[in-house]
């Protein structure tokens, strides 16, 4: 299993909500060079807005037809299957201004920017455990 951090507008993630994150919105090659897999975790970065808003898990990376239904501000041709792990209320988002000096993954960059524009970014093991202390997530 491995961890990520995806990013998504507010307006994409009212979509996943409506549709109890069930799904999400994917680009498909990222999945392939990324080596996302089914079982694997993400924390979702809210652009704009600058926080964390949840957790979710990979359920299938089988590509599935983006409903119709879904106004998702960019096209996503394609979703994958999701599950909430843990869904934060608006209030306790997790700003990226508090949490950058505590991930290894801001530590590494000349700016967090540049790890958030090439999302999906992959995680290590202290950076989901912080996630995890932080979302009060029991592992």
């Amino acid at each position: 299993m491995r961890y990520w951090i995806v990013v998504e507008s507010l307006n994409n993630w009212n979509e996943d909500k409506k549709n109890l994150f069930n799904l999400i919105g994917f680009d498909l090659n990222k999945i392939k060079t990324r080596g996302i897999q089914d079982g694997d975790i993400f924390f979702t970065y809210i652009s704009k807005i600058m926080k964390f808003s949840d957790c979710r898990q990979i359920i299938s990376v089988k590509p599935i037809v983006t409903p119709i239904t879904s106004n998702y501000d960019r096209k996503f041709e394609y979703s994958i299957k999701t599950k909430i792990i843990k869904e934060l209320k608006e209030e306790n988002w997790i700003s990226l201004k508090y949490i950058e000096n505590l991930l290894e993954v801001f530590a590494t960059a000349s700016t967090p920017a540049i790890r958030l524009l090439t999302a999906p970014t992959e995680i290590n093991e202290y950076d989901k455990n912080k996630f995890f202390e932080l979302m009060r997530i029991v592992d």
